[in-house]
């Protein structure tokens, strides 16, 4: 009996290693920027380009597909599926020669990683009821902290290793530092990939409120969407904001501590992973926590109002880190920054899966993560960068542009999610059978 209420939790803990593998191929360039640079001859503008939009485009793009096969076919196969070609293509980085090359295998990451969150946010839903789903994808989430913190601190200390010790990879002799780092993270997936396919079972769908068992197409999902655009719009949006907020941190935060406080790779690389990912977790889990406490106390909106919350803490001290001359002032700002921020992390899989039905739970899923990829990923590194040339002074100016974007986007976020916070709460309650369903609206 314990093994079989065990066995969710073994599931979510196997997606949540998925989750921190993909963050880990994911991010490991933002550590890798300054020899790719000067390797490959490219601007911070190119680098941008291939930390953010080579990956969000094609991310974007196959979002839908694996949302549609999350909604209609198994949900673990598409993961295997996805994983093993983020994994090859993690590692066809360090094969990498030129800027079009490593665009190619940047954008095949990004073709891999869509496969899973959409499959990650059904799954989660059907092994775990509304009251705690929180911790739930809380766990998941911990995928994000977990490997964006070794991301950041093992792609340090592997470049400082290889830099100091000469150390190659069989097949590549005289590769670059970060040539054998790209390869020696991307091959572990697979083997994660082999473990999942080998011990994860699909879970029964467990339909929502007035949903029927008929597989719905692409014109229910867009049906969908437009008779809840009230609730959808502004707190996709909003969600999206707050990606700018993390994303342009992950990909130019640590250049920032290089630059302005003269950290080495690995040193940065320690002070940020011990604050991504410890306190990145503890915000998580504490997030997930809070949330399900007010939702099985008849908040079915906690999920969104816990969000507005930490969107509202986060980012004056992020800002306040971004401008601090002291070094120390600087690191501790950060940390209690990212603890708030990663409150998020968690709650937008469960605001996502309150507000959808169980057949679109892939689709919707989909949508989400194009539009927090698109804005996090593919256009707020590129502008952070622009900012930083054009207006803040080049090079060392990219705190100054990492501020102005919190700013703006915090703001923005706020905004939003006030707006959709009602109809949100509204759409969620009927999905969840607490008001009458609308036919026209499911």
């Amino acid at each position: 009996m314990w093994m079989r209420a065990a066995y969710p939790y073994y599931v979510v803990c196997c997606l949540m290693v998925a989750s921190a593998l993909s963050f880990l191929d994911r991010l490991a360039l933002s550590m890798l920027i300054e020899p790719v640079k000067a390797d490959l001859g490219l601007s911070d503008t190119e680098v941008s380009i291939l930390a953010g939009a080579a990956f969000a485009g094609s991310y974007v793009i196959f979002a839908f597909v694996f949302g549609r096969w999350v909604d209609t076919r198994g949900r673990r196969n598409a993961i295997v599926l996805g994983m093993s070609l983020w994994s090859l293509a993690t590692a066809a980085c360090g094969l990498a020669r030129s800027f079009g090359s490593l665009f190619a295998a940047r954008s095949l990451i990004g073709v891999g990683e869509a496969s899973l969150n959409p499959a990650a946010y059904s799954m989660i839903a059907d092994y775990f009821r509304p009251s705690r789903r929180g911790i739930a994808t809380a766990i998941f989430a911990c995928g994000a902290t977990v490997g964006g913190g070794l991301a950041i601190m093992l792609g340090g200390q592997l470049v400082d290793w290889v830099n100091a010790t000469g150390a190659t990879l069989p097949l590549m002799p005289g590769a670059a530092p970060w040539q054998v780092v790209f390869v020696a993270i991307g091959l572990p997936g697979l083997f994660v990939a082999l473990l999942i396919a080998l011990t994860v079972r699909e879970p029964e769908r467990q339909l929502t409120s007035g949903e029927t068992r008929d597989v719905p197409g692409i014109r229910d999902a867009l049906s969908f969407i437009g008779s809840n655009a009230r609730a959808l719009v502004p707190l996709f949006a909003g969600y999206s904001c707050i990606a700018i907020i993390g994303y342009s941190f992950m990909v130019w935060g640590p250049v920032h501590f290089m630059r302005l406080h003269g950290l080495d790779a690995g040193g940065v690389g320690l002070l940020l992973g011990l604050g991504y990912g410890v306190g990145g977790t503890i915000g998580l889990l504490a997030g997930g926590m809070v949330a399900d406490m007010l939702v099985s106390r008849g908040k079915i909106e906690a999920p969104v109002l816990v969000s507005l919350v930490a969107v509202a803490i986060d980012a004056p001290l992020f800002i306040a880190a971004y401008l601090a001359g002291d070094f120390t002032t600087a690191a501790v700002l950060f940390c209690l920054g990212m603890a708030a921020a990663s409150v998020v992390g968690g709650l937008q899989i469960s605001m996502v899966q309150s507000l959808a039905p169980n057949r679109l739970r892939g689709i919707m899923a989909a949508v989400f993560g194009a539009c927090v990829n698109l804005a996090g990923f593919g256009i707020a590194p590129t502008i952070t960068a622009l900012l930083a040339e054009n207006l803040f002074g080049g090079e060392m100016g990219i705190g100054k542009a990492l501020a102005t974007m919190t700013a703006i986007a915090g703001i923005g976020a706020a905004t939003l999610i006030l707006i959709g916070l009602r109809p949100g709460r509204l759409l969620a309650q009927r999905l969840a059978g607490e008001l009458p369903v609308n036919p026209s609206r499911t």
